[in-house]
């Protein structure tokens, strides 16, 4: 697995003014913006990384002693675009300019295995060359160095190994299709696909506050000041693929069986990668009976449509992310809220009613890996809120 490999990734999809570019590797070597540098909605995933002459500080820095890999994607504002590796010395250095065509994006991979120094534009080596010392610095610049480069960065990632090559494309190549998950498991590890989704990100219904009606004034008056909203409600039109009539109801029972477990269920869906994935807690309400029709013969693929009809009872949140590689380890946040919040961690477990002054709240995830909190009720209002986890969504609903 080389995400274990994986000792840096800058998604810089955070949000502007924070101050900070969340690493989402296990490391957690979170950088730190300074100068004029901000988030650009100009990016290939969510948002990317502007330096505007500022720039971001990390305490993660590459291991040229060993092997690595370096890819990221960079949209010059120049027709130029050039990397300089340093080598021990004065003056000792290679270096490397490139055409490019200003405004675009490409990608690009650094890559040191054994004694071997390796650059891809693209995908395509542009350069490769054995050095005879361990270099200690490298660099990607544009031509308007002098003054301050304006160029875009996105989707950084820093690998402490030579990561193959193909690993390298399927990375640059990463999927676009919008993956689900229901309590951590992918929809289509039940055969289970997703061909339309309603409700995902629709504006909610509101509440309706005080109201009154006078006889002698037309319509009706409302609180304009009340703003609350109903729950959530989510319909997927979803097909099912089976090898054989067994196998159909098999999986259509494994899948429906992950709705029917106490409390509320976690569906997830990654719609631009994993770094900001879309999250509920659900319940399924509605019964669901898929369409098919059975073939003659048992060993013929079956293939069945269905609706899933969800619903977020709390759907106004907050979403963190934890993300560790050891067993028991702890979350803590602390904040002030004049509303009961309800926290659940990802993991299965919740902690309801968290309200009060400066209040801290901690939980313990037994087993490592990363887990999406989700902070519900009027979010609007917390204040003072000091965390060290990653903070996905300020305000999700």
């Amino acid at each position: 697995m080389i995400e274990e490999n994986l000792i840096l990734y800058l998604p810089f999809d955070d949000a502007d003014g924070s101050g900070v570019a969340y690493d989402y590797s296990s490391r957690r070597d979170d950088a730190v913006i300074f100068g004029n540098a901000c988030f650009s909605r100009n990016a290939m995933k969510g948002k990317s990384f502007e330096s505007n002459e500022g720039g971001a500080q990390t305490s993660r820095t590459i291991p040229f002693s060993g092997d690595f890999t370096l890819i990221l994607y960079v949209m010059p504002v120049t027709d130029k675009i050039g990397w300089l590796l340093n080598l021990p010395g004065v003056d000792n250095y290679i270096e490397q300019w490139m055409d490019v065509t200003p405004n675009h994006w490409i990608s690009l991979v650094f890559q040191k295995k054994d004694s071997f120094f390796h650059v891809y534009e693209n995908l395509i080596e542009v350069f490769s060359q054995q050095l005879t010392s361990v270099p200690v610095g490298l660099s990607v610049n544009d031509m308007r160095l002098m003054a301050g480069t304006h160029a875009l960065i996105d989707e950084l990632e820093l690998y402490d190994k030579a990561i193959d090559l193909s690993e390298v494309r399927e990375i640059v190549n990463n999927s676009t299709d919008v993956e689900y998950y229901i309590n951590g498991i992918n929809f289509k590890e039940f055969g289970v696909y997703v061909s339309k989704g309603n409700g995902l990100v629709g504006q909610l219904e509101r509440k309706e506050g005080a109201t009154a009606e006078y006889d002698t004034y037309h319509g009706r008056a409302y609180d304009y000041d009340y703003v609350k909203y109903k729950e959530r409600k989510i319909s997927l039109e979803c097909f099912i693929e089976a090898h054989s009539r067994s196998a159909f109801i098999e999986w259509m029972h494994h899948f429906f069986e992950q709705f029917r477990k106490k409390g509320t269920r976690r569906l997830r869906v990654e719609h631009d990668g994993s770094t900001k994935p879309l999250v509920y807690e659900v319940v399924m309400l509605e019964g669901s009976d898929p369409d098919k029709t059975f073939p003659r013969y048992n060993e013929k693929m079956m293939v069945g449509t269905f609706t899933l009809n969800l619903e977020e009872p709390d759907p106004v949140k907050m979403v963190l992310r934890h993300i560790s590689t050891t067993a028991n380890s702890e979350a803590s946040i602390k904040l002030t809220s004049p509303k009961k919040l309800t926290f659940s961690w990802g993991d299965g477990e919740k902690t309801f009613g968290v309200t009060g002054t400066n209040q801290t709240v901690k939980h313990t995830f037994a087993e490592p890996g990363e887990y999406d909190i989700i902070i519900s009720g009027n979010v609007e209002d917390i204040t003072n809120l000091v965390t060290d986890e990653i903070i996905v969504w300020q305000k999700l609903m």
